[in-house]
């Protein structure tokens, strides 16, 4: 009896153990269903990968104690938060806390899902604890999302394609079937630049220099070579989005998601920017890659001991000018190079293959200067008390009439004042006059025309309100269109005008809120207008029109502010775009060739590139011309002050004399004239230098004409030099101008408030 029980007892031991495997058989096929571990990586198809990373910053969470509910909450959230910036992929880093020792899968027999690398082999043991990265991958497919990793070797660095993977990492990938992206070696080289050009910068400033991150591209690694690839700059959606749209069959990562969710305009306007058909074309005319020298011209003088060629090639093939070896950078083949000059002709042979190309250059000496006594420019005295009216578009109101920089004030067209004296000197070689006026400004003679003595002053009996668009405009009662000057400092606006009289009142809401205004006569004979605005609707711009039958108004701004409507952020938002020189006017020194792209044909491909970015992200824009035409300067100024936009950039490109070397002169400069322009150049240099990877030259004050209006921030962009072969092209290249026109439009949304 004891034997059969036993025999009993044995058996049912055996059924015991026999239905546990079984068990623990179909425990372990629902554990690889739930990972995904049947069958490859789970890219679903997926077209267009928009994606994030979830890095170090995000790992962290897990190295703190969290319940399963509150992690599943976190999990849950991050992909929320994902989709809501427009992602349908995250990528995880795997680190944690930024220590390369720490890395985030599961481990059995451990709290919380951090381990060391040894130890991720341990996570497909059987009835493991919660493991996030599952739970994160299973959501993720209920969302139509996907999950991936992103490699890096041991010290938590990214790998390239072909390097050595840690095998931890490779485990990982394989146990939780995610594809694995790393760096192809064109982007690996430029990170590796990007890092050495860093510890030189800190090396010589003895500060901790930020690496300046370049475009990159991850690429699927060992069996996921086939995963689409994914284009990244983070924070810079100008580059990002035209390089997506101009590579095809690119997906991108808009960034790290914790950035993304700190700076919201970032995954915004790059999802904008990749809205759309196709981008559209540019250039009207492309840089010939035949054997040429276009600057310069054939048979030119000069006074120099050296001149700097420029001329274009077949970039394949090698070239020497003179018998010198020339090298080239960049896909057109635009070449540069100094030689020096001997006295009288020098005739310079460039070769190509079978192909020949010569000039011949004739160095000088110079005779400048003239002699003699200076001629007059027929300009005359003026009366004390005497009527002037200023007769150019724009003029200077100078504290030293011999000082063009000391600019007290600008004067505009229609504009009339009481002269109270007369100076003779010399300019540029002719004899003229400068007149003083009632508060000690002079103006030149060449901007002006006398008026006869018996010209009143501009006498006014109130003003009446009305508005156009976001502005307030003021239109004075009686008549007269006196000059006006100005001091604006924070809220507090006074314009003050002379020779003239105000003895009515201004309208009691000036429709802005808070705002106030108070009049005074002054002791030049003139009236002060004091306003004063509040925080919460300050003034923007202003501008004094002067209207043909003689009335004088005063055009107040408000300020701007970005808009939540579909049409983007920009709505309701007009910025003027001035694509300088055209027409007969080449602009910046390089090209002699009509069948070359000059300085003028760049800015206005680059302006149209901005336009079309500003309007994806909802501004009006207004161009001052949109073919290659001239307006004068005059022509220019006007459309400024009649348009009135929230916004007018001038956009140029940079030169120098070709007298030496200039190779090496590069980069991005901005100018201003009044201080409500400054920030505007500054957010451009930031970012077109981003976006271009150009050397940022600063932003410098100087009184261009179009930069010279107080209505609106108004600059002039010097986005490149087209005297240096390397960065003519790249602002002659597709990229290079969608990379502009796009930071452009990011600099005027910086410049928005919220």
């Amino acid at each position: 009896m004891k034997t059969r029980y036993r025999r009993r007892r044995a058996l049912a031991a055996l059924v015991v153990v026999a239905a546990l495997a079984v068990l623990a058989g179909l425990v372990w096929l629902i554990l690889l269903l739930a990972r995904g571990a049947v069958g490859g990586p789970d890219m679903r198809g997926l077209e267009n990968v928009r994606a994030v990373v979830l890095g170090a910053d995000w790992s962290g969470y897990f190295a703190e104690a969290h319940t399963t509910e509150e992690q599943k909450a976190f999990l849950e959230s991050t992909l929320d938060e994902a989709a809501a910036l427009g992602a349908n992929t995250v990528l995880l880093t795997g680190r944690v806390d930024e220590d390369p020792a720490q890395v985030l899968f599961r481990v059995k027999g451990k709290d919380l899902p951090v381990a060391t690398a040894e130890a991720v082999s341990d996570n497909d043991r059987l009835f493991s604890k919660f493991d996030p990265l599952t739970y994160l991958t299973k959501q993720a497919r209920e969302r139509d999302m996907q999950a991936a990793l992103l490699a890096t070797d041991e010290g938590g660095q990214p790998v390239a394609a072909g390097g050595a993977l840690p095998a931890w990492l490779e485990e990982a990938a394989g146990d939780y079937k995610l594809v694995l992206y790393g760096l192809d070696e064109v982007s690996a080289a430029a990170l590796d630049e990007a890092r050495a050009q860093a510890e030189t910068l800190a090396a010589e400033t003895g500060e901790t220099a930020a690496v300046k991150q370049p475009l990159l591209c991850y690429v699927g690694l060992g069996a996921e070579e086939d995963a689409p690839a994914l284009l990244r700059k983070d924070a810079d959606p100008a580059l990002l989005a035209a390089a997506c749209q101009l590579e095809q069959d690119k997906g991108l990562v808009l960034g790290e998601l914790g950035s993304l969710l700190a700076d919201g305009d970032a995954a915004t306007v790059t999802l904008r920017f990749l809205a759309g058909e196709a981008l559209p074309d540019l250039l009207a005319k492309e840089v010939p890659r035949t054997l040429a020298f276009v600057s310069p011209e054939a048979g030119a003088t000069v006074y120099t001991e050296q001149v700097y060629l420029i001329g274009t090639s077949d970039p394949d093939t090698p070239l020497t000018v003179n018998g010198q070896p020339v090298e080239r950078a960049g896909e057109m083949g635009v070449w540069g190079l100094a030689v020096d000059l001997q006295m009288g002709g020098n005739d310079i042979t460039a070769v190509q293959g079978d192909a020949t190309a010569t000039i011949t250059v004739t160095r000088a000496s110079y005779s400048g200067g003239s002699s003699g006594a200076a001629r007059p420019d027929g300009s005359v005295a003026a009366a004390t008390g005497q009527k002037l009216r200023i007769t150019q578009p724009l003029a200077s109101l100078l504290g030293d009439y011999t000082n063009d920089d000391d600019i007290r004030m600008t004067a505009y067209e229609g504009a009339v004042a009481t002269v109270k004296g007369s100076v003779s000197f010399v300019r540029s070689g002719r004899r003229t006059h400068a007149y003083k006026l009632e508060n000690g400004g002079y103006i030149l003679a060449k901007d002006c025309e006398l008026l006869d003595a018996s010209t009143p002053d501009a006498a006014f009996t109130g003003a009446e309100r009305t508005t156009e668009g976001n502005m307030e405009v003021f239109t004075f009662a009686g008549s007269g269109t006196p000059l006006y000057t100005h001091t604006w400092e924070g809220n507090e606006l006074t314009l003050t005008f002379l020779s003239a009289s105000f003895t009515g009142e201004m309208p009691a809401d000036l429709g802005f809120g808070g705002a106030t205004v108070t009049a005074e006569a002054t002791g030049e004979g003139g009236f002060a207008l004091h306003f004063v605005f509040s925080d919460a609707d300050p003034l923007w711009g202003y501008h004094v029109r002067y209207t043909a039958d003689g009335t004088s108004q005063i055009l107040l701004k408000h300020q701007p502010k970005r808009s939540d409507a579909d049409t983007g952020p920009l709505t309701g938002v007009t910025v003027m775009l001035d694509p300088g020189h055209g027409g007969t006017d080449m602009g910046a020194v390089g090209s002699s060739s009509e069948a070359f792209p000059q300085e003028k044909d760049l800015n206005l491909a680059e302006a149209l590139a901005a336009k079309y970015r500003l309007e994806q992200l909802g501004a009006t824009v207004l161009m001052t011309r949109a073919d290659d035409t001239f307006p004068s300067l005059g022509d220019r100024v006007k459309m400024l002050n009649d348009a009135a936009p929230d916004f007018f950039i001038s956009v140029h490109h940079n030169s120098t004399n070709l007298d030496k070397d200039v190779s090496g002169l590069t980069g991005t400069e901005c100018y201003w004239f009044y201080t409500e322009g400054k920030p505007l150049a500054e957010a451009l240099v930031s970012r077109v230098t981003d976006a271009t990877g150009r050397t940022a030259r600063g932003v410098f004050y100087n009184y261009f004409y179009v930069t010279r209006s107080n209505l609106c921030p108004a600059v002039l962009l010097e986005t490149g030099f087209v005297s240096s072969p390397v960065e003519y092209q790249s602002c002659a290249g597709d990229l290079g101008l969608w990379a502009e026109g796009g930071a452009i439009a990011q600099a005027v949304l910086d410049c928005v408030p919220g």
